[in-house]
């Protein structure tokens, strides 16, 4: 099977001289011999990131988005502007009018700053399609996944347009990248809007295997209740997770309880990581 290396390059913490934190997530990965750049972040560090790393974005075959959010679709015109043109792959609701909804503030746009036409212009080619996709050989998207856990549940702060006013906003578009790899499946992780839980059982599903190797990226636990982290850690324990690395939205209490499961198994993600297998 084939090696792979992943390089994160924007995430909300870095540890390394000369690397910029953002709030938003952006990995390099190398893996069936092309270079998938999945996500963007939020815009201001993945050019900076890239030059420190001494990666070459140009060098990147496809682009990923794993939702919509601004978070992980912002750097995208900064990165048309040095790549143009690129394929890019994404859920057709990659682009639905997106906003958060408090009690008590103002809406707040936190969907892509740009428009489809706007980006197709600066040499974006979308391709846009729920069901799964091979990406390269042994790299493949999920689309869709299958929202099948009673607790794992959308924030109602996540709104779309509706008319003159807001609705529920389940994120449809939230879905992963798989790979498989010399030591088993690799899974890459946006927010995990669809759920944790969700993705890696729909994985399997559509892989037809069972053992998952790794799992990194964010898991959106942050603000998640105990039960709601309880219960899905007792359920990864049907995975049989070599690795588990989170950044971006997981949150201190769910990264704190992932160390005391997992043990030297957890890690996290700061910008500069570098995985391989």
């Amino acid at each position: 099977m084939q090696e792979v290396l992943l390089t994160v390059l924007v995430e909300n913490t870095t540890e390394q001289r000369g690397l910029l934190a953002e709030h938003g997530f952006a990995v390099l990965v190398e893996a069936g011999g092309k270079k998938i750049l999945f996500d963007t972040g939020a815009g201001r560090a993945l050019l900076p990131n890239a030059e420190a790393l001494g990666v070459d974005l140009k060098s990147v075959d496809v682009v990923v988005l794993s939702h919509g959010h601004y978070d992980h679709t912002g750097g995208l015109k900064a990165f048309l502007e040095v790549h143009n043109p690129v394929d890019i792959y994404a859920h057709p609701d990659v682009f639905r009018e997106r906003y958060r909804v408090e009690t008590g503030k103002e809406p707040r746009y936190i969907g892509i700053p740009w428009g489809k036409e706007e980006l197709a212009a600066w040499g974006a080619h979308f391709h846009l399609q729920e069901t799964p996709v091979n990406l390269a050989e042994g790299v493949s998207l999920t689309g869709f996944i299958p929202r099948l856990t009673e607790y794992e549940t959308v924030s109602n702060a996540f709104q779309i347009r509706s008319g003159d006013g807001f609705e529920r906003d389940i994120i449809p578009d939230d879905q992963a990248l798989v790979i498989h790899s010399q030591a088993g499946l690799v899974v890459l992780l946006g927010c995990a809007h669809a759920g944790l839980i969700n993705t890696l059982r729909y994985v399997q599903s559509i892989t037809g295997e069972k053992k998952i190797c790794a799992v990194l990226g964010g898991t959106h636990l942050r603000g998640a209740g105990e039960e709601r982290i309880a219960r899905t850690l007792e359920a990864l324990r049907d995975f049989g997770l070599d690795k588990i690395g989170v950044s971006h939205c997981t949150g201190f209490p769910a990264s704190f309880a992932f160390y005391q499961v997992f043990g030297k198994r957890f890690f996290r993600l700061p910008v500069g990581t570098k995985f391989s297998l």
